[in-house]
């Protein structure tokens, strides 16, 4: 039995049907291959207008709002809480008394102090009666002939700190001096006698001998000296004693809290019969003799940037809130004092403040950040000031801040992906009005988020090519391939065999033959 003709008819059709199939996928090849040849067309021929308006620049923080002025209110006497005079949420003014503590022993060390500074004020004064004293000296009067009170002054002026008290007083200045002659030599019985001796019988009328009174002043320098040094030492003691008086009076004033700020009182660590600790210092307390304590009652310290204070009692006042954000180390740099901010609230999307820097901080936010260990990036923080209405803000809360850092209004710019290459200096492809095309030099100022600035080099209303992005595969096909393929193994025929036309394009034979 002859079935020969049968198997050429059947390899016939099979042959016609491959090559109608390779043909069909040629032409299915050439259309994709074109469809997509034109979708590139139209891709790399998008073009961005030069238009008029305003570039902005911005770099964005993230942080947390604070107010410098929220105080920590401490003691500067610690004891035992006698009364707490407000409660959380109480608005409170500056200076209105918050607390006290027991005054006892802060009494005590007034009085004791007191009576050493009466002590030591007494002992000056002694002591500067003793240096008057010395420094006047020792006073002596004597009285001498008229005849010797000249050379009595001499002497005393001679004598060691001595001083003569001046010219010599007689008694009688105007009577002159008795005659060497009239004295006699005999022991003075023979004024009676009538004779022997040259007085004669008027022995007893001779004139009194002429005196006068010397006064001499004599200063002890070493005593003098002595003097003056106990007056030093009294005048040591009497500050120390006013030192004393001081302090204990401070520490009097300390055991009454004032508040140093206006705003609410946000927590109170303690309750009435607790014993605090007191800092020992004050903020802005008084000095000098006779002070009362009336200032520096308390001990304050006030929020830092992005803290919040902690302290006995603790007041907020969102008056001259502020935000302190982190800025990745690139856009720090940008960063300068004056610039524009907005804040938004991250709880709060809807709310945006007005703002402006302050500050940038030149040290990184955490010791080692940006290190080849941890691998993260640095970071630096920025004060900045939020304006206008900040009652309703609170410590804490977290923002999402945007700084401008470069604006350029009412000028040239395009599409920032227009522009090749970097810096100030950059290209682009000018599409003129038939078509065609032409690389420019094009020079931008302000670079902002999505435009640049264009100084020179393109004018308004050109149209330049925006670059395309390359995107994966090929020809519309992963890898340039035809989806599928044109089938799998098998060939064309099926396997050998009775009735095995072989099931197309890839089949194996559907039978099998036997």
């Amino acid at each position: 039995m002859k079935v020969l003709p049968r198997r050429r008819g059947a390899v016939l059709v099979n042959s016609v049907l491959a090559v109608a199939l390779l043909v069909g996928g040629a032409v299915a090849y050439s259309t994709v291959n074109s469809t997509s040849s034109a979708a590139a067309g139209k891709q790399t021929s998008r073009t961005a207008t030069v238009t008029k308006g305003t570039v902005l620049a911005t770099v964005s923080g993230s942080g947390s709002l604070s107010s410098p002025t929220d105080a920590a209110e401490d003691f500067v006497t610690g004891g035992k809480l006698t009364a707490v005079r407000v409660s959380v949420g109480d608005t409170v003014t500056a200076g209105e008394v918050l607390a006290t503590v027991d005054t006892t022993a802060a009494q005590q060390a007034v009085d004791s102090a007191n009576t050493a500074l009466t002590t030591a004020q007494a002992g000056l004064s002694s002591a500067q009666a003793n240096l008057t004293k010395a420094q006047a000296g020792t006073t002596t009067t004597s009285t001498v002939p008229v005849g010797q009170a000249g050379n009595a002054a001499v002497q005393a002026s001679y004598t060691a700190g001595g001083r003569p008290s001046g010219s010599p007083s007689s008694s009688d200045s105007s009577s002159p001096a008795p005659s060497s002659s009239g004295t006699g030599s005999s022991s003075g019985s023979g004024g009676n006698s009538g004779s022997g001796g040259s007085g004669g019988s008027g022995g007893n009328n001779a004139p009194a001998p002429q005196t006068t009174t010397i006064t001499t002043t004599k200063v002890d320098p070493a005593a003098v000296a002595q003097a003056q040094q106990q007056v030093a030492q009294a005048q040591q003691q009497v500050d120390t004693a006013q030192t004393t008086v001081t302090n204990a009076q401070t520490a009097l004033a300390g055991t009454t809290l004032t508040a140093t700020v206006s705003g609410t009182v946000a927590s109170i660590s303690n309750k009435v019969g607790d014993t605090v600790d007191g800092t020992g210092s004050s903020a802005g307390s008084g000095s000098g003799g006779g002070s009362t304590g009336s200032s520096g009652t308390s001990s304050t310290k006030t929020s830092s940037s992005g803290s919040t204070p902690s302290g006995f009692i603790v007041i907020t006042n969102p008056t001259g809130m502020q935000v302190t954000a982190d800025f990745s180390e690139l856009d720090s740099l940008k960063l300068q004092k004056g610039q524009a901010a907005t804040v938004t609230l991250n709880a709060q999307s809807d709310t945006t403040l007005n703002a402006s820097v302050l500050s940038v901080s030149p040290l990184p936010v955490s010791s080692g950040s940006g290190s080849s260990a941890s691998g993260s990036a640095v970071q630096y923080a920025a004060v900045l000031q939020i304006n206008g209405d900040t009652s309703k803000l609170r410590t804490g809360m977290s923002a999402t801040i945007s700084v401008v850092t470069g604006e350029a209004d009412n000028a040239l710019s395009v599409s920032a992906s227009a522009l090749s290459g970097t810096g100030t200096t950059r290209t682009a492809t000018l599409v003129k009005p038939d078509g065609t095309t032409s690389r420019v030099s094009v020079t931008v100022g302000v670079q902002g988020d999505t435009t640049d600035q264009v100084v020179s080099g393109l004018s308004e209303g050109d149209k330049v090519q925006i670059i395309p992005t390359t995107s994966g595969g090929s020809n519309g096909f992963p890898s340039g391939a035809f989806p599928g393929g044109f089938g799998g193994g098998g060939g064309f025929g099926g396997g050998g065999g009775r009735g095995g036309g072989g099931g197309g394009l890839g089949g194996g034979g559907s039978k099998g033959g036997n």
